[in-house]
């Protein structure tokens, strides 16, 4: 067990102690008050003496009772809980009401049934989180009217500060029983099988105009003829009224069948935009975790952004993704598209030579991990009918500049902080290797015919 698994396991021991430090601060000053008291009252048989006596007295009764009443008003509570979970009568549910607020936070709501609230007390919670992280300790702040005195349900919201977009899945609830005073804090984990996804933001995106290449109906026609290849397969048998200048001879060799090439025709109808975004990562690996987050965010919005600005141009947009999502059911297509977004991440396994279908493709988004030999290959005789989204990932964090280095040698950034991350990219290896990969694919897409949007985000 190395250093930072212990510290781990002792920081997480510390989320159930039964007692807070409010408690032993009083304990330390009613101590030091009654010794200071005693010492300064050095003259026995006093009427003086006897008063500071009763008053040392009077206060330690007191203070005893307060937190007497303390632990019973929260020990109770908590006991009555524990036998109702026991019974799996209390059950905790987690779920995202899909609204942020103006600080980008994510709110939840909690709902806690068989649960009574400690007596001018406070019911706090922890959320254990995709397996391994724990979120900070919250109230919910109760959502409408509170039915009586003695509610035995708590409905409430919490703005969680969540920074990637992704799904959580919620795994264990810690459920704090607090007194007025916080002096005790009993608690006890209560499992809780919820999740929900941080989608992107909205934001304002350069006008793309995109032609649709793939006919799934003959329902809406395009301004311009285009050419469209023959069957998936391209070839059918030689009947009597083909041309026989058609017939492919090397086929014939091989397998004695008379088979002709199926010519391209002009269609004039066209019905959907194929959408394609590859998330193939060729560059960065788990090594640079904090950094592939921060560029995996950026191209999220940025595809989000540019599928939601063409759905809302009425525009038939069907989302080609290039990895397997959980099924998400909604009668909305775009909330699927968000979906599948928001929670594919970086892959290695579907490179984009088998992802992108040049006969369906209207528009492909890529980054700056794109692998550019693939995508040069990719291209080859692509034609103009394609657009190509480029996101630039360096431009996720700033350069460096003097003023910046002067502030991290006598300032310490905090950890895991923008400022942090910007500093250490710009050190990185992986910063190099980026910048020559954008160079390359730069000079690809400026030899292509395909029509090219470069974004830096």
């Amino acid at each position: 067990m190395n250093i930072a698994t212990l510290r781990e396991k002792i920081r997480r021991t510390g989320y159930f102690i039964p007692f807070r430090a409010h408690l032993l601060l009083l304990i330390i000053a009613l101590f030091f008050a009654a010794a200071w008291l005693r010492k300064n009252n050095a003259l026995p048989d006093t009427s003086r003496t006897a008063i500071i006596n009763v008053f040392i007295s009077v206060t330690f009764w007191f203070a005893l009772s307060i937190i007497i009443v303390s632990f019973l008003s929260a020990f109770i509570p908590w006991i009555i809980f524990l036998l109702s979970a026991k019974k799996n009568k209390s059950i905790l549910k987690i779920k995202a009401s899909g609204q942020r607020n103006n600080n980008d936070q994510q709110q939840l709501l909690v709902n806690i049934s068989n649960i009574f609230k400690p007596l001018f007390g406070y019911i706090r919670l922890r959320l254990l989180y995709d397996g391994k992280n724990i979120s900070p300790k919250f109230a919910p702040v109760v959502l409408g009217a509170k039915k009586s005195f003695f509610n035995p349900h708590i409905n409430g919201s919490y703005n969680w500060p969540l920074q990637n977009i992704k799904e959580y899945d919620i795994n264990v609830g810690i459920i704090y029983f607090e007194d007025f005073f916080q002096f005790f804090s009993f608690s006890t984990a209560l499992d809780s099988v919820g999740n929900f996804f941080t989608h992107p933001p909205s934001a304002s995106s350069t006008p793309i105009i995109v032609q649709p290449k793939k006919t799934e109906d003959t329902n809406m026609r395009i301004e311009e003829i285009r050419k469209v290849e023959g069957e998936f397969i391209n070839y059918k048998n030689f009947e009597n009224n083909d041309d026989v200048r058609r017939i492919v001879w090397k086929i014939y060799a091989k397998n004695k069948e008379l088979v002709v090439r199926i010519p391209e025709t002009n269609d004039p109808y066209a019905s959907h935009i194929y959408f394609y975004v590859s998330f193939y990562n060729s560059i960065s690996n788990d090594a640079y975790e904090e950094f592939n987050a921060i560029f995996l965010d950026n191209f999220k919005t940025v595809a989000w952004n540019i599928y939601e600005q063409l759905y809302r141009q009425n525009q038939l947009v069907q989302f080609i993704p290039d990895q397997d999502t959980k099924i998400f059911y909604a009668d909305d297509q775009a909330q699927k598209v968000k979906y599948i977004i928001s929670t594919s991440v970086w892959q290695k396994n579907n490179p984009l030579l088998n992802y992108f279908n040049k006969q369906y493709g209207s528009i492909l988004c890529i980054s700056s991990l794109t692998d550019a030999k693939q995508l040069e290959e990719t291209l080859e005789k692509t034609g103009k009918g394609l657009t190509i989204i480029f996101v630039r990932l360096r431009k996720s964090f700033a350069i460096v500049n003097v003023m910046d280095w002067l502030k991290w040698i006598f300032v310490k950034p905090e950890k895991n902080s923008a400022e942090k991350l910007q500093l250490a990219f710009n050190l990185s290896p992986l910063r190099k290797q980026i910048l020559d990969n954008e160079k390359i694919i730069k000079e690809i897409l400026a030899k292509s015919e395909s029509e090219v949007l470069q974004i830096d985000n």
